[in-house]
């Protein structure tokens, strides 16, 4: 817990970053009427909606709004403090499932709360960490609960699992996880399927409400196109990079002469697949190409792996050996969490969204690592302090340059209200995501498609939170009268374009995050050119333009 304060506290007035705008929009919403989950009248990534429906679960919305129905503003240190409670709890969940599965739970513990992916999310405001904390509190309780034959427990986690998938419907996940523990363990007690019934009523229940009030359940997928292959592709890469250090994965798996020849097998077309395909595209340099090589033989020993440790141990259940039934029970839970991304949430990969996997990899690796040469204790133990070391290391760097990347946006807001707040002309903000929540605290007006500008209005966008997302400015009608390009000396990129660099979506780039000095954005300052001309009038003629 102590580590946890220690990782969070230094970054506790981190911008606004990402989605984050989103859960304070929607909080302020409920701050005004707890019971509402809609936005009315708004302009959304290129479209004009009469009611934005909040699209993710309300619970964490709900407890932020909390916060404001007691008098207190919207700041980062104040929802930051309110937000540390969901990593302590990953933390103490972490721990009481490692005890469970491991001999070394405060080994594991650390790996979590200090792997790049559990650090950047612990640092932002999305449902992801707080699904991923009351998931691993739901399973430690139940896990606890079957083995030690507790109602208690297991009412708890039943209560738990609910606030799991109210706070993040991809929890639900969860829910077949555990009953597939209790098949394992050959635990058919009445009892101990009871708690499955409160989260599935809870959530049954929330879709039934929705739907009455606005005649559709919530969705749980984007219903978009799946591309199965550019999905495994980044997962793979995502798991080998934001997990744990991913030489030590190499290190670790790669130990017997089968598991050397399947790596040499599987690595050649593995990288064509992936970093040279995206070399030849031009898509990536030959550094970035190096470094998702790298990552993606980690990620596939780490999928190889859980699965070699879940057939070995499902060939001991003939036999009824002792301990047979934890590595499929890892496996499936591994699989489980596969399987929701792919299919039933998100068309694209990103590292929070994985979130729910870095448990199960990671009491894998101390399983593993606990049987790693056993005639030379203290190697051992080195490999696995190493291993910690290098994780934090690249934990800490993924978390300090996802706040450099935060607060640019903070930072060229201030430089604009600076530089056009006494403009004659009307100055507009063209992008989402943060860039939109700290150019409206300016005073700037976001330009949506049911807005009226004129010519000579100003337009100011921002190149990584517009494209592809928002529409952008009509070709042939606007000048461009000045480029800024934000940079940071540190040398690692968390979401960037030129660096190649995709934590929160693979639609920016193939790496979770990279080793990379790109500038971190292009904000442009466009002016809007052209004549009315026609017999309407001036004000019938701007709302055609």
């Amino acid at each position: 817990m102590a580590l946890v304060l220690l990782f969070s506290l230094p970054f506790i007035n981190q911008a606004f970053h990402w989605d984050d705008r989103d859960y304070i929009e929607f909080t302020q919403v409920q701050a005004r009427d707890i019971t509402q989950v809609h936005l009315t009248d708004y302009s959304y990534r290129g479209h004009f909606i009469r009611g934005l429906r909040n699209p993710h679960a309300p619970l964490l919305t709900t407890y932020l709004s909390l916060l404001l129905r007691s008098g207190a503003q919207v700041s980062e240190p104040l929802f930051h403090a309110a937000y540390l409670v969901f990593p302590l709890i990953a933390a103490l969940s972490m721990y009481a499932l490692s005890r469970r599965f491991t001999r070394h739970p405060l080994i594991a513990t650390l790996l979590l709360v200090s792997s790049p992916g559990f650090l950047v999310m612990s640092h932002n405001l999305m449902d992801n960490l707080p699904g991923l904390s009351l998931s691993l509190a739901s399973a430690a309780l139940f896990i606890w609960g079957v083995d030690k034959n507790s109602w208690k427990l297991l009412l708890c986690s039943g209560i738990m699992m609910a606030l799991a998938v109210m706070t993040a419907y991809q929890s639900l996940a969860i829910v077949p996880v555990l009953m597939a523990y209790a098949l394992l363990n050959r635990n058919f007690k009445q009892k101990t399927y009871l708690p499955f019934i409160i989260p599935l009523a809870v959530y049954g229940l929330w879709r039934m409400y929705i739907k009455g009030l606005y005649g559709h359940a919530p969705a749980v997928s984007y219903k978009a196109g799946l591309h199965f292959d550019w999905q495994i592709r980044s997962m793979i890469v995502f798991i080998g990079g934001t997990i744990v250090f991913p030489l030590s994965f190499l290190v670790l798996f790669l130990r017997s002469r089968l598991d050397i020849m399947i790596a040499f097998l599987a690595f050649p077309p593995l990288i064509t697949w992936a970093a040279i395909y995206y070399l030849g595209r031009g898509e990536i340099d030959s550094f970035q190409a190096f470094q998702l090589a790298i990552l993606i033989a980690a990620g596939f020993m780490v999928i190889y792996r859980m699965f070699v440790a879940g057939v070995s141990g499902l060939m001991g259940w003939p036999q009824n050996r002792k301990g047979w039934a934890d590595p499929v029970f890892l496996l499936v839970w591994f699989l489980g969490v596969i399987l929701v991304q792919m299919v039933f949430m998100i068309p694209y990969v990103a590292v929070r969204h994985l979130l729910l996997l870095f448990p199960p990899v990671i009491l894998l690796f101390i399983r593993e690592a606990e049987a790693l040469w056993p005639m030379r204790p203290r190697l051992r133990g080195a490999f696995v302090y190493i291993t910690l070391g290098l994780t934090m290391l690249m934990g800490l760097s993924a978390a300090y340059a996802d706040y450099r990347m935060a607060g640019t946006y903070r930072e060229v807001a201030g430089q604009m209200k600076e530089k056009y707040g006494d403009s004659p002309n009307k100055v507009w903000s063209l992008g989402e995501f943060d860039f939109r929540y700290y150019m409206g605290q300016e005073g700037f007006e976001y330009l949506g498609v049911n807005s009226v500008a004129k010519s000579g209005d100003i337009v100011i966008s921002s190149y990584v939170c517009s494209t592809g997302i928002v529409a952008p400015l009509p070709e042939g009608y606007y000048r461009v009268l000045s480029r800024e390009e934000p940079s940071s000396g540190y040398p690692v990129r968390s979401m960037n374009p030129w660096a190649a660099a995709g934590f929160y979506g693979n639609l920016m780039g193939p790496l979770p995050f990279s080793i990379s000095d790109a500038k971190l954005d292009e904000i442009d300052v466009n002016q809007l050119c052209w004549e009315t001309t026609g017999e309407a009038s001036g004000e019938e003629q701007q709302a055609d333009d």
